[in-house]
């Protein structure tokens, strides 16, 4: 499939895990991908690794707003018109109620919602006359309670309520926004909380999981056809990629 032949992918998250993923099967699929996330080195090593020609690594922090005017700038300047906008940006940490801060509170929130939304706001302005889709990176966690997950699942659930507002915002304008909500997926952020849990308690977490744990190409795939013409009478919605975890 040449799905994004022609086309701009903007992908936030881009130097590892799922948001690599998103962006090397854009450009395995024809597509252009500006790819985003905070470390430059990381970002240019990604970018090599895509196929194709035409992609751009571009440093800057998601939930900053000064960055994300700037990043949107000088996309306009070299005359960048997005039709597809996926933010991947993100954190996920494991946290009791007991030890939970307003700080930790405020670093979750900022890392997953503020960055989706000042990035959609920017992606907007970038929308080609077309229309543009728009993927939100939400959790299986929004939708299933887990032990030490309250904050983190807090600001994936505000992803699910944000979509919905912005799809019925931007409609009129051709601009359609969806999310997609994955299970636990092996990824080196995964394996950042996976690593503190014991390998019993490991083990249990798998196994909620009916088709066990996912890799990144699984979500890959969904959010390339929802970013595609393959969803274009979609939106305002959430496609769980879950292996399960949620239907039992």
């Amino acid at each position: 499939m040449q799905r994004f032949d022609g086309r701009t992918v903007w992908v936030t998250g881009a130097s590892s895990g799922i948001g690599l993923a998103v962006a090397r099967r854009v450009a395995e699929e024809g597509g252009t991908v500006v790819c985003t996330a905070r470390t430059q080195r990381r970002l240019d090593e990604a970018v090599a690794s895509l196929p194709g020609t035409g992609h751009l690594a571009l440093a800057f922090d998601a939930a900053n707003e000064d960055a994300t005017d700037i990043a949107a700038a000088r996309l306009r300047s070299e005359g960048r018109t997005l039709h597809a906008a996926v933010m991947c940006a993100g954190q996920h940490s494991l946290r009791p109620l007991q030890m939970l801060k307003a700080a930790h509170l405020d670093e979750s929130l900022a890392a997953n919602v503020r960055s989706a939304m000042l990035c959609t706001k920017m992606a907007v302005k970038l929308a080609s006359r077309e229309g543009c889709s728009i993927v939100w990176l939400s959790s299986a966690g929004a939708l299933a309670g887990n032990t030490g997950e309250a904050a983190y699942a807090a600001s994936k659930g505000a992803l699910l309520s944000a979509s919905r507002s912005l799809a019925t915002e931007l409609a009129s304008r051709g601009i359609r926004v969806n999310a997609v909500a994955p299970g636990v997926v092996e990824t080196p952020m995964s394996e950042c909380w996976l690593g503190q849990l014991t390998l019993a308690q490991r083990e249990a977490v798998r196994s909620r999981h009916l088709l066990g744990f996912g890799c990144d190409e699984d979500v890959a795939a969904a959010i390339a056809f929802l970013a595609s013409d393959d969803a274009r009478w979609i939106t305002g919605t959430c496609l769980t990629v879950d292996g399960g975890l949620t239907c039992h």
